[in-house]
């Protein structure tokens, strides 16, 4: 008898912990509680690049992660022309020097990366990972490769796949003259497409891209994207285009525009770049920016002061400054001669103009209320139309004008027509394409008012 009570014991404690250890695979197999080690990331794994959130401005990262892409294929030989005594280098020369020296030991790129762009036999891209000293020694030494023009659109898949895989801003430096398979002329045609396609990672991933443009003299053989009447050129110093581009997320393709390249050429174009919030303020109370006719915050401890209430007089109409932190756009946008020829001030309720548009000068800068703004607008009212309304300045997306300027359906003959480069504007059509659905405005700042009593 007292086996038989054993045996009972031993199976009822045994169908215990058969039940308990079921239940514990089973909490893990639904998904409630999951093994850190086997869920952990490797210790290796470089995160995906990533846009910031545009809830607010993000602060510009110190560092970026950058992986310069220079393409070696035959046409780009007469940017970089054999050396010798008393011969002086190119712009691209010097250029690109100051460019890989300050990604290899400036203090604003973390990790870097060098690859020299080509193709294979089969026309597919190639990325070679060389060192810093490698890629010096091409820009100094010239190119001695026999490489055929790599087809833009794959170059440039190929290229940003590569960051994105590693966590990197890619910097693209090209004539990006379309060399496409001589068996697929119709890519001619597609062009704007294919660019599309290629840099649909960019669209996906919520990246920015910031385009350069400039020239540089060039000897040797040129290859033009039209054929005819002529197969390729000879040169002698002639001024041909060629471009960096900057892909990633809008903050660190700032690092490297504003921190890494920073003499940045007249020629710039950006896209993707979005601010849906800025630091703005109605300036009321200051007596650098005192305002006329009967406006005031509608609350007396705001700050910043976002609502107003007015009331323009037939011959007193209103005027007061918006004051503007612009510190975070691109250098281009902060320019006084940009912002003055494409600013607007729309509204309801109101028929604003802009007055003026100014940047702090150093007695700003030392004002404690007014520190923190780059830029001031002055707004004039000189009427109402409606009882309460809103006064909004914003920054519309614009495409450069250089752009059209240095595009051409026929390339052949670069001597009688210099900075062109084969269909730029088809290329660019094919950028914008990624952002159809991004704001007609860089950024917005809206100041509501009510008529004053």
């Amino acid at each position: 008898m007292p086996i038989t009570k054993s045996v009972s014991s031993l199976q009822i404690l045994l169908l215990c912990l058969a039940l308990i250890f079921s239940g514990c695979y089973k909490k893990q197999s639904t998904g409630e509680e999951t093994d850190p080690v086997a869920t952990a990331p490797a210790k290796n794994d470089k995160p995906v690049v990533k846009a910031p959130a545009n809830s607010e401005t993000p602060a510009t990262p110190e560092k970026a992660n950058v992986n310069v892409y220079l393409e070696i294929s035959n046409g780009m030989k007469g940017f970089i022309p054999t050396p010798a005594a008393g011969k002086e280098a190119t712009t691209f020369q010097n250029n690109l020097l100051k460019l890989i020296s300050e990604v290899q030991d400036g203090r604003y790129v973390a990790e870097k990366g060098f690859y020299l762009a080509k193709e294979d036999a089969q026309s597919r891209p190639v990325l070679d990972s060389v060192s810093y000293n490698t890629m010096k020694s091409y820009i100094v030494s010239g190119i001695k490769d026999d490489v055929r023009g790599t087809p833009l659109p794959a170059m440039l898949k190929a290229a940003l796949q590569k960051s994105i895989d590693q966590g990197a801003v890619s910097v693209i430096v090209s004539d990006f003259i379309h060399g496409p398979d001589p068996r697929d002329q119709g890519q001619f045609i597609s062009l704007d497409a294919d660019i599309r396609s290629s840099l649909r990672e960019a669209e996906h991933q919520g990246l920015a891209i910031a385009i350069l443009g400039n020239t540089s003299p060039f000897y040797g053989t040129y290859h033009p994207a039209v054929k005819k009447p002529e197969l390729r050129r000879t040169l002698n110093g002639e001024e041909i285009p060629y471009y960096i581009w900057v892909i990633g997320p809008q903050q660190e393709v700032q690092v490297v525009t504003n921190r890494v390249l920073r003499n940045l050429p007249a020629q710039q174009a950006y896209f993707g770049f979005e601010y849906e919030t800025i630091p703005y303020s109605a300036l009321l109370k200051e007596k650098q920016f005192r305002p006329t006719g009967v406006v005031y915050c509608s609350s007396r401890n705001a700050d910043p002061c976002t609502s107003v209430n007015m009331q323009p007089a037939k011959n007193e109409p209103v005027e007061f400054t918006i004051g503007l932190d612009l510190s975070s756009l691109p250098m281009l946008m902060q320019r006084i001669d940009y912002l003055k020829k494409n600013l607007k001030v729309t509204s309801t309720g109101s028929r604003p103009t802009i007055v003026s548009v100014t940047a702090a000068d150093e007695t700003i800068k030392a004002t404690p209320d007014l520190a923190k703004f780059s830029h001031f607008v002055r707004v004039r009212v000189p009427e109402l139309t409606a009882s309460s309304g809103s006064v909004t300045v914003q920054l519309p997306q614009v495409t450069p004008t250089w752009i059209t300027a240095w595009s051409t359906d026929n390339d052949n003959n670069p001597a009688s027509a210099q900075k062109k480069t084969y269909q730029l504007t088809k290329i660019i059509d094919g950028v914008q394409a990624l952002y159809r659905d991004q704001s007609d405005n860089v950024f917005s700042a809206t100041i509501q008012f009510k008529k004053a009593d």
